[in-house]
């Protein structure tokens, strides 16, 4: 997955032209309707039947592509996401399984953990497994079944909260665990994004960090929280962030102000005062219009900084997969920078 931000669009089903769950041919059923909205879309083969649609009605309705098997006895209306973004796409049909492992389960008998409740929350994740849903057992044992991760843990009221009718762990509780099972990188998108909820308080992290101080991926989590930072404002830079700092570059500012005698240029988004240098991360979705007015007025900007005295690096996400050749970059904007005070 590659988002410079995470997507929620709505979708509706292929050639339903307005019709919604249950409004076939055939005529209207608002029962199941009702069930689906509840349940993120998805029902159960014994909610159907329940519902008055017969074993044949339901074969016929996933034979001619009306819907679509998202699990094993549990369905949806198909849709057509070819308008969305691939990682958009990903994030639709990850929140349509977390529906459909949640629906098969037995009432109050695990609840949604992990990147899967970052995923229901709207927090970013990165290079996360989507195929496989995460859950936390309130009973039984842990075990991956049929693309469910089972995990055992012991959660208290602060822990849970309620996304989409689902019992799901709060976001600081998601956070971490998923920072506990991942990279370093991965952690610090989450994390950077979880800061900027107001849900996401100091005294919760406190608390979070002493209870999994003994849990096995208890270092990754103690890094990427102190390392994180809710002034990274994208997957894209929080990304840059982590490899910065591997590459073993000084800390920069985040969201600098930069101001000339016309007024006020804009926030940046790395700076670097003692080199002159300035970071930019040229995100997806930046120069989404691709109108000639935004290119200039960011020439302009640029210009601007640049008549300060001010190095401009500008990076993709092409230039995150490699890392060394990124860093050098940077290195050498420092380099310029040093050489033109020094001729001054």
């Amino acid at each position: 997955m590659n988002p410079s931000r995470v997507g929620y669009p709505q979708v509706r089903g292929r050639g339903m032209r307005g019709r919604a769950w249950g409004i076939d041919a055939g005529g209207v059923n608002p029962e199941l309707g009702r069930v689906a909205v509840g349940q993120g879309g998805v029902v159960s083969r014994a909610q159907a039947i329940s519902a008055g649609y017969t074993p044949e009605q339901i074969r016929e309705r996933l034979s001619d592509g009306r819907w679509e098997r998202v699990r094993r006895g549990q369905y949806a209306e198909r849709v057509d996401l070819g308008r969305l973004e691939p990682w958009e796409q990903e994030l639709f049909r990850h929140r349509r399984l977390v529906h459909a492992a949640m629906n098969a389960m037995q009432p109050g008998s695990a609840v949604v953990s992990h990147h899967s409740a970052l995923v229901l929350q709207r927090i970013p994740v990165w290079r996360a497994d989507l195929a496989e849903v995460q859950l936390t057992r309130t009973n039984g044992r842990g075990e991956v079944k049929a693309g469910v991760r089972h995990h055992q843990g012991r959660l208290t009221p602060a822990d849970l909260t309620q996304v989409a009718g689902l019992a799901v762990t709060s976001v600081p509780r998601a956070v971490v665990e998923t920072a506990s099972t991942t990279s370093f990188e991965a952690a610090v998108v989450s994390i950077d994004a979880a800061l900027r909820r107001p849900e996401v308080s100091a005294g919760e992290l406190r608390r979070l960090l002493t209870v999994t101080d003994c849990w096995p991926g208890g270092p990754t989590i103690r890094l990427a929280l102190a390392f994180a930072d809710p002034l990274a404002e994208s997957v894209g830079e929080s990304r840059l962030r982590v490899l910065m700092h591997n590459e073993g570059l000084p800390p920069p500012v985040l969201q600098a102000v930069f101001e000339d005698d016309a007024g006020f240029i804009g926030r940046v988004d790395f700076y670097f005062p003692d080199y002159n240098t300035v970071v930019e991360f040229d995100g997806l979705m930046k120069y989404a219009d691709g109108s000639q007015y935004t290119l200039i007025q960011e020439k302009i900007r640029e210009d601007r900084l640049r008549a300060l005295g001010l190095q401009v690096v500008r990076l993709r996400w092409v230039d995150l997969a490699h890392p060394a050749r990124t860093a050098l970059a940077i290195r050498k904007a420092f380099d310029t920078s040093r050489r033109t005070r020094l001729a001054g």
